[in-house]
């Protein structure tokens, strides 16, 4: 890892603060048939985090500030360390893309490492509800997979609207960091 620097320290606690906020603040809860789930605006400030610190402190921000809001909404609460894990690998993976990859097209490169973020953070998800789920709630396949595939929904659109504005926000902030 690079040296750790205060500048690095700095933009890694206004990026868990700018997860937090957009976690709890720009939502929409939304009722389903299984409960209730949401669409929110913090997954593009994880996939920020990434692209702009880089995996590890990327990764830190997002899992940090989405564990944040676990454990300040008590509907949440029980999830905040599978949030935590979900979120860090969906900033790393979406840090470790764009910085490892050699592209000269930075718009294309910051689509890229959002999607591959993004498509980590619903599989990891997907399989926490499912284990969730079947281990701690008894559900059988077919129930479970009626939760399954309509999170998979809720999620995609959240993840393809955080990946496009996640972009957007790289290629304008990325210059002045």
């Amino acid at each position: 890892m690079n040296k750790l620097t205060t500048k690095k320290i700095t933009y890694t606690g206004l990026f868990i603060a700018l997860v937090f906020i957009f976690s709890a603040f720009f939502q929409i809860p939304l009722k389903t048939p299984m409960g209730d789930t949401r669409f929110h605006l913090g997954n593009v400030f994880c996939l920020l985090a990434g692209i702009i610190l880089g995996p590890t402190l990327g990764g830190l921000g997002a899992g940090i500030g989405s564990a944040i809001f676990d454990l300040t909404n008590p509907l949440y609460f029980a999830s905040a360390p599978f949030t935590f894990i979900n979120k860090f690998m969906m900033g790393f993976v979406a840090g470790l893309v764009f910085h490892k990859i050699k592209m000269k097209n930075e718009k294309i490169k910051a689509v890229l490492a959002g999607l591959c973020g993004q498509v980590t953070y619903i599989v990891l998800y997907l399989l926490y509800t499912f284990i969730k789920n079947k281990v701690a709630m008894g559900l059988s396949f077919e129930a479970n997979m009626v939760e399954v595939v309509q999170k998979l929904g809720v999620s995609s659109i959240n993840g393809i609207i955080s990946v496009i504005v996640a972009a957007i926000f790289s290629i304008v902030v990325a210059k002045r960091v």
